[in-house]
């Protein structure tokens, strides 16, 4: 339970670095302060890469229930 908890907090943190990230990296190509895209596309790249290990480590979970209860039958 208390590793569920923690999974859909650091998701949750990583959506919202996704967001934040894309806003930032959107005001550097918008408008003339470029350094923020200095600051925005990591910001970016860390809230995709986060999510996507988060969704690989549940498919891979997900999986493996899957193949413990096939087998148990």
């Amino acid at each position: 339970m208390k590793q569920g908890i923690r999974l859909w907090a650091i998701w949750i943190f990583a959506l919202f670095t996704g967001v934040y990230g894309t806003a930032i990296t959107y005001q550097g190509i918008t408008t003339a302060h470029h350094a923020d895209l200095i600051y925005g596309i990591p910001i970016l790249f860390l809230g995709i890469w986060v999510t996507g290990n988060i969704w690989a480590s549940a498919r891979q979970a997900w999986r493996r229930q899957r193949a413990a209860r096939v087998g148990a039958k």
